[in-house]
């Protein structure tokens, strides 16, 4: 009977965790989403950086629009947003009928705004305040074209944009 007992009680007591067990398995599950978490939350400067990334390749859009439909286009920014604006007869037009070159806003707000032209190391523009006249530059409709350089900043991160001679960008770390 004695044997009977003493493997009844090996068996109950294999069915549990011991509580070092259950102490790694949630010091593991902690780790675990702590990784996830951090990998999750988007940095603020890749934010920033795929914005600017997108800012060139529409300027490079808006150069060969303005190149084909022998239109002067130009690029207009405030610290809310940014907008194609094309000059027809005088008059400023959005270019709305084209999807990729229609307003935008800012993923994330943006506290300083300059556009550098490749002649100096002070900013053309400058934008610090919501008020202010927007930024504008012109779409080069050139194949060769001077080199310039903007920079966006908010509150967490800047970063510099420079176009080359043939217009196209590249994020400057």
């Amino acid at each position: 009977m004695k044997r009977h007992s003493d493997s009844s009680e090996r068996h109950i007591r294999l069915r549990g965790f011991t509580l070092l067990e259950m102490l790694v398995v949630i010091v593991l599950a902690g780790i675990l989403i702590s990784v996830v978490t951090i990998s999750v939350t988007p940095d603020p400067r890749q934010k920033l950086t795929r914005e600017a990334q997108r800012i060139g390749q529409l300027m490079s859009l808006a150069a060969d629009e303005s190149r084909i439909r022998q239109l002067p286009i130009v690029w207009e920014a405030d610290l809310r947003g940014y907008r194609f604006v094309a000059e027809v007869g005088g008059e400023r037009q959005l270019l709305t009928g084209d999807d990729m070159l229609r307003e935008r806003s800012w993923e994330a707000p943006l506290t300083r705004l300059s556009v550098q032209d490749g002649a100096g190391p002070q900013p053309a523009q400058v934008l610090l305040g919501p008020g202010a006249p927007p930024v504008r530059m012109a779409i080069a409709r050139e194949w060769i074209q001077p080199r310039w350089r903007l920079e966006l900043s908010n509150e967490d991160a800047t970063v510099r944009l420079e176009f080359d001679e043939s217009g196209r960008a590249a994020v400057v770390q």
